[in-house]
């Protein structure tokens, strides 16, 4: 972070140094072991965190499964609820792997989706064109795994066709366990690619998939890990389950304990050194200097949602003037 901390540099006649304060939100996982409505730890959640828990990739995961070994109860409340609209969405949920409008990105045949009676799922066919499908057809399939090295061709590649029919489920299990998700497709090129995998007149399983559920924080993630025939319909809210880790749909009537997620605060103090003919301390130019330090640091140092401040010193101000100490030749 240094080296970006130089590369604001105002010139002028002498050296100030000042401090300046970043905080950094950090999600963290909290599991409540008292027995609610899902309403009830929703409200909960909101007053003393920050809502019932959202997972939006496997190392949300890995926390909250690393709180449900102490769960004395078989199911917890987490934040996802059915609503009254489906979306399509892709499985690998990671949000810094889709650029902006790749995680939007389709290429629907002639009249699909369909939207047919349980077509959850989707297929890629030879022509590299999208189509809706029912989930449960046993079908071949492909993975994506970044830098695979492919012995045949000799390079390495970032998808994996498996030809080993599966339900859709279980094709993004395998995937899961031995690669990284079903495939995504996020622009015209990739979608050239993968299709190259697919048979001629035959089509594959990927990634896109249809629901009605979101996060009680309205988070757009993605990321789903249902038990083998979930959802069934037996209610509204969604569980994690602590025998086998995954999760069902239940009533959200029923009394469970639940799990929440917070923002911490990192604060982490810096010192600047400007050089300036003009009075730094001045309100305007601090404005515009924390500007120009926040437009320099935000990509790839810091968040979006991250605060600079100034760090006073006793006088109010936040810049003293560095005495010149060396000998003028």
């Amino acid at each position: 972070m240094e080296q970006n901390l130089l590369i604001l540099m105002i010139c002028g006649i002498y050296c100030v140094t000042g401090l300046y304060t970043s905080l950094e939100p950090s999600k963290k996982i909290f599991f409540v072991n008292e027995s609610k409505t899902f309403a009830e730890a929703q409200r909960y959640c909101r007053q003393n965190y920050t809502d019932l828990v959202t997972l939006e990739d496997g190392t949300d995961m890995e926390e909250l499964l690393a709180l449900g070994d102490i769960m004395s109860s078989k199911s917890a409340w987490i934040g996802l609820k059915k609503a009254g609209f489906q979306q399509w969405h892709w499985a690998l949920a990671d949000p810094d792997f889709y650029k902006d409008g790749e995680a939007e990105y389709r290429n629907w045949g002639p009249s699909e989706p369909t939207n047919f009676v349980d077509e959850y799922c989707s297929v890629i066919d030879s022509y590299g064109e999208f189509r809706d499908t029912t989930c449960d057809t046993e079908r071949s399939f492909i993975c994506y795994e970044s830098d695979l090295f492919d012995p045949l061709s000799l390079k390495y590649s970032k998808y994996v066709f498996v030809n080993k029919p599966k339900s859709w489920r279980d094709a993004q299990t395998y995937c899961r366990l031995y690669h990284k998700d079903l495939v995504s497709v996020r622009n015209r090129e990739e979608n050239r690619q993968i299709q190259q995998l697919v048979p001629e007149g035959n089509v594959t399983y990927m990634g896109l998939f249809k629901d009605a559920y979101v996060w009680s924080d309205n988070s757009t993630s993605s990321f789903r890990n249902w038990e083998s025939g979930q959802p069934d319909g037996s209610g509204n809210c969604v569980v994690h389950l602590r025998q086998n880790r995954l999760w069902d749909d239940q009533k959200c009537t029923d009394a469970k304990p639940f799990f929440c997620y917070g923002r911490t605060l990192f604060r982490q103090i810096l010192r600047l050194k400007v050089e300036s003919d003009q009075n730094v301390n001045d309100p305007n130019i601090k404005t515009a200097i924390l500007e120009e330090i926040k437009q320099k640091l935000i990509s790839p140092d810091l968040s979006v949602n991250a605060d600079l401040q100034w760090k006073q010193q006793a006088n109010g101000d936040v810049f003293q003037r560095e005495e010149n100490t060396k000998e003028e030749l």
